[in-house]
Order: C-alpha cells, then sequence, then structure tokens
C-alpha cells in the first residue's frame, strides 16, 4: 500500500507539469499497452508461422483477399465505433445492441458484392480464391459487428476488462490458426481458419458484453453521426487496401507479401502507443471550446515519444528481420521508409479531439481529401516504381492529412 501511495503522489504532482490526469493516464495507459503488446507479440508469432512455414506466394494471395475484404467491411460500418465509445461515455447503452443490429443490415451489401466476385473467380476457372470468396461471403461481417464489445468498454473507460477480453481472443485465435499455418498451405483451409476464429471467438465475448448492460437508454445521435464516420472513414479504408490489389495485379503476389511485411511492423508499432483511443473517451465528456489550448499544448509533448520510437525502430528493425522474418529481408529498406508516419503519431490526439466534439464538417475533409491524394498516387506511382511508389504515396497522403488534421483543429470552435 505504501508503494502504491507513493507512485499516487508522484503522479499527482506531474501532474502540475503536464496539465493531463496523469492517475487516469496511468490506469488507462498499462491496460491499452498491456493489451496492444499482447496483441503485437501473438501478432508477430503468427507472422512468424506465415514467414516460416508459408510459402510467398500463399501469403500474397491471402494477403490479397484479405485487403478485398477489408474494402467490403466498409458496409459493415466502421465509423460506428467511435461513435459508440462517444454515445456508451455518456452513459448510453442500449446503444450497444442497435449498432449492432445496424451494422448487421447494412452488411448485407458485402456479403452480395463478396458473392458476386467468388462467382467471378469460379467463372474464370479459379475455384481456390472463388472458394475463398465463399467463406468471407458467410463470415466477414461477424468480426466487425462483435467487435463493439471492444467499444462499450472503451466507451466505459474500463480498459481493464476490455484489454482483458482482446488478449483472451487473440491467444484463443492464435490456437486456431498458428497451427494451421503448421500443417498445411492450403490457401482454403488459411482463410477459413482465419474468419472462423474471428468471428466465433468474438461472439463469445460480445454475448457476455451484452449481459454486463445496466441500462437500455438511447439517444438519436449515434447512429447518424456513425454512419457519417463510415462515409468519412470509407475513402481511408478503401485507399489503406488498394495498395495491395493494385501491387497484385501490377507485379503479382510476391511482391504482396514483401510489402505487406514491411507495412505490418511499421503498423504494429505506430499502436503501441494508442493515443486516441486513450483520450477520445475522455474528450467525449469535455467542452471542446474549453480544453483546445490545452490539447494543443499536450499535442507538442507528444513528439517526445513518437521521435525516439522511431528511431528505435530505425535503428533496431535489421535485427528483428533478421531473427524473425529472415526470409522477408528484403522488406527491411521498405519499412525503414515507412517508419517516418510514426512520427506523425501525435495528430491523431487531434483528430480525436474532432471526433469527441463532432465536428462533422471538419473531419469529412480530412478523411477525403487525403485518401484521394494517396489513391491517385498509387494509381501513377506503383506502375512506374512499384513498391516504392507504395512508400512515397503513403507518406505524400499522410503528410497531407496531418497539415489538414491541425488546421482544422485550430480553425475548429
Amino acid at each position: 500500500m505504501r508503494a502504491k501511495q507513493k507512485i499516487t503522489n508522484f503522479l499527482l504532482w506531474s501532474q502540475r507539469y503536464t496539465q493531463t490526469d496523469m492517475i487516469y493516464l496511468a490506469k488507462g495507459g498499462f491496460w491499452l499497452i498491456l493489451g496492444k503488446i499482447s496483441t503485437s507479440l501473438i501478432t508477430l508469432a503468427t507472422m512468424f508461422a506465415f514467414a516460416k512455414w508459408v510459402p510467398k506466394e500463399t501469403f500474397g494471395k491471402y494477403q490479397y483477399i484479405i485487403s478485398v475484404i477489408a474494402i467490403l467491411t466498409i458496409f459493415t460500418l466502421p465509423g460506428m465505433s467511435n461513435s459508440l465509445i462517444r454515445s456508451i461515455a455518456r452513459g448510453k447503452e442500449g446503444m450497444l445492441a442497435l449498432c449492432a443490429k445496424t451494422k448487421m443490415k447494412w452488411s448485407s451489401i458485402g456479403i452480395a458484392i463478396s458473392l458476386i466476385i467468388s462467382s467471378w473467380y469460379f467463372v474464370q476457372g479459379n475455384s481456390s480464391l472463388g472458394i475463398c470468396f465463399l467463406i468471407a461471403s458467410f463470415l466477414f461481417p461477424f468480426p466487425s459487428i462483435f467487435n463493439l464489445f471492444s467499444c462499450f468498454w472503451q466507451g466505459k473507460k474500463r480498459f481493464d476488462v476490455q484489454n482483458k477480453y482482446l488478449i483472451l481472443i487473440n491467444i484463443l485465435e492464435a490456437l486456431i490458426f498458428i497451427p494451421v499455418l503448421f500443417l498445411t498451405n492450403n490457401l482454403v483451409l488459411i482463410m477459413f481458419a482465419y474468419f472462423f476464429s474471428r468471428a466465433i471467438f468474438r461472439g463469445i465475448f460480445f454475448k457476455v458484453t451484452t449481459q454486463k448492460i445496466k441500462n437500455q437508454e438511447r439517444d438519436n445521435e449515434t447512429l447518424p453521426f456513425g454512419k457519417h464516420l463510415t462515409i468519412m472513414q470509407s475513402v481511408n479504408i478503401f485507399a489503406n487496401q488498394i495498395d495491395k490489389i493494385i501491387i497484385w495485379q501490377f507485379l503479382g503476389p510476391i511482391p504482396v507479401a514483401i510489402y505487406s511485411f514491411a507495412q505490418l511492423s511499421v503498423r504494429e508499432v505506430q499502436g503501441i502507443i494508442p493515443f486516441s483511443a486513450l483520450f477520445l473517451p475522455k474528450l467525449s465528456q469535455k467542452n471542446f471550446k474549453e480544453i483546445k489550448k490545452e490539447l494543443f499544448k499536450k499535442f507538442f509533448k507528444l513528439f517526445s515519444i513518437s521521435i525516439p520510437l522511431y528511431l528505435l525502430f530505425f535503428v533496431l528493425a535489421p535485427i528483428g528481420y533478421k531473427i524473425v522474418f529472415s526470409n522477408y529481408m528484403e522488406a527491411i529498406p521498405y519499412a525503414k521508409v515507412l517508419a517516418i508516419s510514426i512520427i506523425l503519431l501525435p495528430f491523431s490526439l487531434l483528430s480525436a479531439s474532432l471526433t469527441a466534439a463532432m465536428k462533422t464538417r471538419e473531419l469529412y475533409k480530412i478523411q477525403f481529401i487525403s485518401p484521394a491524394i494517396k489513391i491517385l498516387l498509387f494509381l501513377i506511382l506503383i506502375p512506374l516504381c512499384g513498391i516504392w511508389g507504395i512508400i512515397i504515396s503513403f507518406l505524400t497522403a499522410q503528410i497531407i492529412q496531418s497539415i489538414l488534421t491541425l488546421y482544422f483543429f485550430k480553425k475548429a470552435i
């Protein structure tokens, strides 16, 4: 108890200099970072299994299918997640079930498109991809829908419960998925294991979460705002996945695999410090005008985390790839340059504040302009420069998005 009190006193003392609720940050940040580290370790183990046991061509096909399906998840209304977090933070727990029903209804469009893609591959004589998309048609909406349980606990600022559930889910999924990668290179079996494990375990914890609901209060803002956020995010989701599809068409499955391993390591490092996830519930309970100046000060302080994190990645990436992904050493130069985006992580705090304040017009502009530029650059540079064309396009779009976020944050009232 004495040690705990000393830590509490230190955190209270530090608040004079950070102008931040350090008790909240320590509790929430601990569980979020623990959850992220655990997830990253399991992801690392899964990718090690892919690198060790699965041919590059098969992994490239796997990534291609995942990218197509990720675009189709737009019809599961992914923007509903942040909208639900905001709603739960305000005590409207009845919105969990309503958001899930709405996501299920809209996902039927994505299911229909996936069935059309499956039929096209069967007609083309590619039964392997045809079966994979057929499996995806029936299973892909459920992980997105059931993942709302995580938003519920995040909205209640119960990061401990949220991350205990997520860690357990990731472990259970890995216990199914990794043995499949060891036992077979069959793409159909790999895709079935992926979609089935993600659907079944998230479904279990969604059910557990619904039993914890204490009220059925609803509001009239969450669903419309969730749809707005989805429209905003849709261009970005498309832009984040179309790169692998374009590489597939112009260069084939092996370059898809190489680029995916470069992108994976950067994405995992970016998620270690979950700025947006930690601050969104807290910001949703405050008035934007009152906290704007305070947030801007914190924004600059966060660079003291993101810049060292990038430098650490730059130095350690070659060692990490040699130990874990020795079959993908050619991905290192791409990963090093792509990792420059880690420096831009503090801008996610400003973006979270605009979401919490429901600055719909500003968010629309940010979420459309940057991804549109990225897609345009992809179409121009990938055929000319291959994987380097993607890297240049991605970084250019990220910088533009960061500038836009800063501009609209300062302009917003």
